[in-house]
């Protein structure tokens, strides 16, 4: 029983951030925003990302 809660949780924890891939139209530049932080925490991932993406759109880079 233990090993299964743990492995739910594990598994709720888990969840993924995905990176965000961002052009730039004036010079066709290409970045991506990434995640530095492991993956067992994603809301603090997901955040990281969401920084990034705000930062590159108020340059005017588009989602790509």
């Amino acid at each position: 029983m233990k090993i299964q809660l743990l492995t739910a949780a594990v598994l709720l924890l888990s969840g993924c951030a995905v990176p965000t891939v961002y052009k730039d139209p004036a010079t066709g530049q290409v970045m991506q925003c990434n995640a530095a932080t492991p993956g067992i925490f994603p809301i603090i991932a997901q955040n990281e990302i969401n920084n990034c993406s705000q930062a590159y759109e108020r340059m005017g880079w588009k989602k790509q």
